[in-house]
């Protein structure tokens, strides 16, 4: 890889900034296989990409405190080496009433997926200590990175593998897709309040999103793309005074896609016909899904004498769920509890001793 940029600020005057630049990023990619039947290095492959991204920043001060923001630039995401992998993984499953064999394909043809984003956003400075801010936020993403799961007939992934049906798993390019929303955030300390109270913060954000992947094989639909929830927000109250220390944290992420398996029989890029899923998109063969996730942690300290602090959190405090469905949240693939964890010892500085 390589890469270089130019870059350069404009004041036009004291309310008025303008930040730009371009970046180039150079790629050289090879891969190459190994031959399980004949023991050898085969299949290799080659290619090389050079992407240009500019940006552009502005920023307009109505006050000095409040400013607005409105921001261009293109992104670059390269595949993660172990998705171009020309590599195969694969379990199978004999068990008397069960035939479930999987497999996981790399994909060598993968392109770099890039975006050009668009930005608007309004701040605020909070005297003595704080900011408030709102935005909206625009990307229209080019070749999408994706993972899809699908079955194959009599399909053998590997040579010491059995043929047989399998439900593969690949990361492929989809067509394009956007993805837009809102986000707002909230931090202040609340110093302006009477006695011991004006120890007491808050930090706080909130984003909602909209998003829209086309061209998915074997689908004329237009789902939201991977990892993307609807709607998130964190809330964090905070207390600081004296010796002690407090941080309550709240994090809630809704239910959002892992991965594509629905498909209603439109035919693939290569015009390959597909088999519409059993049950359809909320059935049990539908996308796969996360649960949604809301997450409690705490954490306190309490300064002590010559630099020493007691120290002691908690996280996932509510015993929290992790896991994935398919379709719909009845048609459960797995659900973890690791229940809560909770630690507490000494931090020793000795810059602090006095």
């Amino acid at each position: 890889m390589s890469a270089g940029y130019v870059m350069n600020t404009f004041d036009f005057s004291s309310r008025v900034r303008v930040v730009a630049g371009v970046r180039f990023e150079g790629t050289q990619l090879d891969t190459v296989s190994f031959d399980e039947g004949t023991g050898t290095l085969s299949d290799k492959a080659s290619g090389s990409y050079v992407k240009v991204l500019p940006s552009v920043s502005l920023r307009y001060a109505f006050t000095p405190n409040t400013n607005l923001r409105l921001v261009y630039s293109r992104g670059l995401s390269r595949p993660d080496p172990q998705d171009i992998a020309q590599s195969v993984t694969f379990t199978t499953n004999s068990s008397p009433g069960s035939q479930k064999n999987t497999a996981t394909l790399g994909n060598p043809g993968l392109k770099a997926e890039t975006a050009d984003n668009f930005d608007v956003l309004v701040e605020r400075y909070l005297n003595p200590f704080g900011m408030i801010s709102a935005g909206y936020f625009y990307k229209r993403l080019t070749d999408p990175i994706v993972t899809q799961s699908f079955v194959l007939q009599n399909f053998q992934p590997s040579p010491i593998a059995p043929p047989g049906s399998y439900t593969v798993t690949q990361p492929i390019n989809a067509g394009d897709a956007w993805i837009s929303g809102f986000e707002a955030a909230y931090l202040q300390h609340l110093t302006f309040l009477p006695g011991k109270l004006a120890g007491l913060g808050i930090s706080a954000n909130y984003g909602y999103t909209a998003s829209r992947a086309n061209g998915l094989p074997g689908r004329s639909d237009h789902p939201r793309l991977l990892r993307n929830a609807p709607n998130t927000w964190n809330l964090s109250p905070t207390y600081d005074r004296g010796r002690f220390s407090l941080r309550v944290g709240l994090s809630y992420n809704q239910a959002n896609i892992a991965f594509y398996s629905f498909q209603d029989g439109t035919p693939t890029r290569d015009g390959s016909p597909s088999d519409p899923t059993a049950g359809g998109l909320k059935g049990p063969f539908g996308d796969g899904y996360f649960y949604s996730h809301l997450q409690v942690d705490a954490q306190g300290s309490v300064r002590l004498a010559h630099g020493l602090n007691f120290i002691m959190y908690g996280l996932n405090l509510t015993n929290e769920v992790f896991g994935f469905y398919q379709g719909s949240p009845q048609f459960m693939i797995q659900r973890e509890y690791y229940t809560p964890t909770i630690a507490a010892g000494f931090r020793w500085s000795p810059l602090h001793e006095k």
